[in-house]
Formats: C-alpha cells, structure tokens, sequence
C-alpha cells in the first residue's frame, strides 16, 4: 500500500458546545488503515502522536478524534501506516471561536464570551497578544485561564449605546470569524403599577408593573419591594406581572434588569376580587372578597348609586369585608366602594346581582287577576302571558314572597293551561297555571246571555222546592188532621165502656 499515491488530506474542526472544553476534528481522506493486517493510522499533530484512546470513529476515509482547546498556533498534521506517511502534511491553523457573548446595560461593565482557542497564554506559556473589539470599543484587560481549557474570556466594556455590534477575538494577530453581535441594553423605566387579583382566592394578588425596557437586552429581571424579593409571573418588555403576597406593606419597588435598575414608590391599596352571599330581595348579608383591608378601615359601600350596604366587619386577614345589604333589585349592578373619599379598585369589574325570584305557584282567579306565590319578588316587575301575548298590568309585591296583577282582557276559551313570564328588574322567571274555568264576564253565546241562562235554570228549580215543600207541609197537616181524629175516636170509644161498666 501506498498512501503517497492518494489525494491529499481534507481537515474540519467540529466545535462542542460552549459548556464543554472539548473540540473534535474530523479528517477526510483515503486509505486510512492497512485492512490486511487490521493495522490504523497513526495522528501526528505538531509532532505529538494522538493516543488511539482519543479516536471516537474510524473508517477507511473518515477518523474523528478528540483534541484539546490550548493550542494557539499552527500545527503540521501527518497520517502515518505502517510508518508510510501521507504525501504531505495538512496545516492546521488554530482561531479563536466566539459562541456567545451577554449583553451590557448603557453604562457598561464586564462583557463575558464564551468560545474556544480564547488563549491569553501561548504554548509556551508567554503572554498572547489578546485583543477584543465591540463596535468601535477596545474591551480592556482581556483576561481566561487554562483552568477551563480558554473557553471563557472576560474584559471590560466602557458606556455606551447600539445593538447588533460586530465582535472580534484576536489572537497573536489571528482573528474570529463569524461571531455573535453584542448590545447594550437601556436601563428599566417604571411607569405605573397597580394591584389586581384573580377570581381564584387561592392565589395571591399581583401587580402590574408597567413601564418601557423592562426585558430589552436581558431577560434577567428580579423585582424587589424594599428588600424582599418577589416571584416575577411572566415578563415583557412593557410590563410586568409580579406576585404581591396579602402581607404586603407598601414600599419602594426595585427593578433589576441584569446589572441596570430602577425604583419607584409604590402605596398598596385595598382592591376588590369577588362577591359571595346569597341575597334575595328583601336583602341581607353580603361578603366582598378582596386584599389588603385592615380592621380599622371603615368603607362605605353603596351599590347601583341607591342601594345601601352598611358595614359589619372585616376579618383579620383583611381579605373579607362583610355588610348588611338592604333590600332591592336587579343584575349586574355597580360596586360603589370607597375608603377615605378614595374609590376602592375593582380590577375584575365584579358586579352585584341579587337572586332571581322563585314561582312555587300561580292563581288565576275569579276576578282576572294572577297571583304569583314564591320568592325573591320585588319591583319593577313586568309579567307576559307567553304563549298567548298579553301584559299584566299594575303589579303588586307582598312581603316580596307575592306578585298580583290584573289582566286587562280575558284568556281564550280554547286553552287551558298558560305560560307566564315574571321579570323583576331584568331576573327572569317562567312557571304556568291553569286558567279559571267560570269567569265573571258576561259572554254572549247562542243569542242567550249568561245571566238570563242563569235565571232559566235557576227560577224553575227554586219553584219546585217551593212546591215540594207545600206539597211536604200539606201532607204533614193532613196526616196530623188523621192522627187528632183517631185520638178523638179513641177517646170517645174509651169513654162508652167506662159508662157501661158503672151501669
């Protein structure tokens, strides 16, 4: 075998990742190994033999191997078989590699780029001529170590301005190619913040910090209120998300982006989160669910401009305020809440409803009137006849378990059950009744109105009880006529036998 008769060597480094100190190369090539006698080639680097144990893949035309990151210069790369050498050596010339770089606030600071062949020593342990330029800048006193193989350089970077600022690593006068941009970063601007809180009273409040480069250039945010740091929920460039414990006092909150900050004064207020109680008409106890109250606050709450609810008491978590709600009606009325002449914030836009009413039964009756029996009633009220269009009119609410109205015009004959719809004040109810099978009104039917049928049959039916009752009294006479009669005969017959006994 010959490998002088064959092409020259083809070499490409292949970079790990920036985390590791360990590079690969990869040779290109033909006849690598005698495959009669199973023998591999042998790598000379810089007159160094590689050690089989740092071969990761081997073929005939392909051997990777590992290598080490120190070296700083150019090296002669042979392949031997069997002591026959390739037809010449392949030249291997060592650059500095860039593959990640932070960012700097506008004031500066210490830029740290991360790479390979970043040596600030040479092989022989001398001083390289380490030189790093961003934009127009020198980042001074560049500076690695052996101790990570030079995968790490640092050097300071004056103030200023710009992104997407090319970089390069100069060695001994070799220079990186294709490296990443640097940018400076402008420092946070905090604007406004205001408190906010789900409907799930398992989580904590939160606040909204809202303000201009709070993400740009780093996404190192870490949010303090005085000097208690704070889990920061989600991140953007214009606000931010920050979960406030309901301990909280108020205080100066910080926001650090990376090595750049800034700070505000910050007053927490009570905020409003949720309602519960369940409240019909006539009122009663109304629970809000919020965050940050004290027991000595003394809110007044009103809601829909007229509606009174007078304070009871606020727990010691200060996160439930509890008031007596008079009596009214209506959905989705407004929380007028205040503290100090100061609204209370309601970042959610609760609303009060009370209780829709409740149908446990419907009268119609005698004089067409429907009465409507259950709870929860109250006015304004309108009700409809639904499967048959007819208002009913005038309503009036009793003890706010009983509606009354007045039908204007009567049912049709033809129908006997109805749907009814009762709205209190936009609460919607259906139910249904029965209609009243004799109505009051004179309805002309056959050409023989309802009154004179009724004294058809009602005048011949009172003169035959009057005559059966003659006829009962007659008879009654008569019998008692018979009966005195007898008796008479009786004694008449009684008073001859006497007379013949005494003769």
């Amino acid at each position: 075998m010959n490998i002088n008769q064959h092409s020259t060597l083809h070499l490409k480094i292949e970079y790990s990742p920036a985390s590791t100190s360990q590079s690969f190369i990869k040779i290109f090539g033909e006849d690598f190994r005698d495959v009669k006698y199973k023998v591999n080639s042998l790598i000379t680097v810089g007159g160094s033999t590689i050690l089989q144990s740092s071969y990761i893949f081997y073929n005939e035309s392909m051997i990777i191997f590992k290598f080490i990151n120190t070296l700083t210069k150019s090296f002669d790369i042979d392949i031997s078989v069997k002591g026959v050498k390739s037809i010449q050596p392949f030249k291997l010339q060592f650059k500095p590699k860039v593959t990640q770089i932070n960012t700097l606030p506008e004031l500066g600071g210490i830029v740290t780029i991360k790479g390979f062949f970043l040596n600030s020593k040479s092989d022989n342990g001398t001083n390289t001529n380490l030189l790093v330029k961003i934009g127009t800048k020198t980042c001074t006193s560049p500076t690695s170590t052996s101790s990570d193989n030079y995968i790490t350089l640092i050097c300071n970077l004056e103030s200023g301005v710009g992104s997407d600022l090319p970089v390069v690593v100069s060695i001994d006068g070799i220079s990186s190619v294709d490296s990443p941009n640097f940018s400076y970063y402008r420092s946070p601007t905090l604007e406004s913040i205001y408190i906010g809180g789900s409907l799930n009273l398992t989580e904590h409040p939160f606040m909204n910090i809202s303000g201009s480069d709070l993400t740009s250039g780093s996404d190192n945010i870490t949010v303090y209120l005085d000097s208690k740091s704070l889990k920061v929920i989600s991140k953007f460039n214009k606000y931010l998300i920050v979960e406030l414990p309901i301990n909280s006092q108020s205080g100066n909150i910080t926001v650090f982006k990376g090595l750049a900050s800034s700070s505000i004064t910050f007053t927490i207020k009570p905020i409003i989160r949720k309602l519960s109680g369940f409240i019909e008409t006539p009122g009663g106890e109304l629970s809000i669910h919020g965050a940050f109250f004290h027991d000595n606050d003394k809110p007044v709450i009103i809601i829909n401009d007229n509606i009174d609810c007078k304070l009871k008491s606020i727990n010691l978590a200060g996160d439930i305020v509890s008031c007596d709600l008079s009596n009214g009606t209506g959905k989705d009325l407004i929380i007028d809440m205040r503290l100090n002449n100061s609204i209370i914030s309601n970042p959610n836009d609760i609303k009060f409803s009370y209780q829709p009413p409740i149908i446990n039964s419907i009268a119609h009756n005698s004089d067409n009137s429907i009465t409507i029996v259950g709870s929860s009633h109250g006015l304004p009220s309108t009700i409809n006849i639904i499967n048959y269009p007819l208002s009913c009119y005038d309503p009036k609410v009793i003890n706010f378990t009983t509606t009354i109205c007045k039908l204007v015009s009567s049912l049709p004959n033809n129908t006997l059950e109805f749907e009814i719809q009762l709205n209190v004040n936009g609460l919607i109810v259906n139910g249904t009744f029965l209609k009243y099978l004799i109505p009051p009104e004179k309805i002309i039917k056959n050409g023989i109105s309802r009154s004179s049928l009724i004294i058809a049959i009602v005048v011949p039916t009172v003169s035959l009880i009057i005559g059966l009752l003659i006829f009962a009294l007659l008879f009654r006479f008569q019998r008692m006529k018979n009966i005195k009669s007898s008796i008479k005969n009786s004694f008449s017959n009684t008073k001859r036998k006497i007379e013949f006994a005494f003769k």
